[in-house]
């Protein structure tokens, strides 16, 4: 019987990310482009950080997802606090991947009202790997105004 919690990560369709709230599975001589291995990967951690955690019910209870919306929305607590929540979200949810052993280096970094995130795991394998996510979330217009940080 295979090992259900193996360390691999399979083949898995690409997703072109490229348009935000417009994904779509990329199509190669009419089938799905399959990726694995660290395409994979760096597929799985962007998927995690564009999902709202516990916003879809096959997710709820799971880990798995970014609290944006929860934590940006009407009430604000200050940045230190939401980025810190963040973090959070990202060092104990990516370790679900089968193949992410831990979070390594987590930064957060704003411009204007775009978070921008890049975050490095440590694979079993012994691995790093770095994923860079450009407009990872936008503030509302009410929210953001004076205030800057880095991660």
């Amino acid at each position: 019987m295979e090992d259900f919690f193996s360390q691999e990560i399979g083949y898995e369709p690409q997703i072109d990310f490229s348009i935000k709230n417009d994904t779509k599975i990329v199509i190669k001589n009419g089938s799905p482009n399959m990726i694995k291995e660290i395409e994979a990967i760096r597929q799985w951690i962007i998927k995690f950080c564009m999902t709202e955690k516990d916003a879809y019910p096959i997710y709820q209870g799971t880990g798995f997802g970014v609290r944006f919306k929860k934590l940006f929305g009407c009430k604000r607590l200050g940045f230190g606090y939401e980025e810190a929540e963040i973090e959070r979200d990202f060092r104990e949810g990516l370790p679900l991947n089968p193949a992410i052993s831990r979070v390594s280096n987590f930064e957060l970094s704003k411009k204007g009202k775009v978070l921008n995130i890049s975050v490095e795991v440590e694979l079993f394998s012994g691995s790093l790997l770095t994923v860079d996510i450009e407009k990872a979330y936008t503030l509302s217009a009410n929210l953001g105004d004076g205030n800057d940080f880095s991660g």
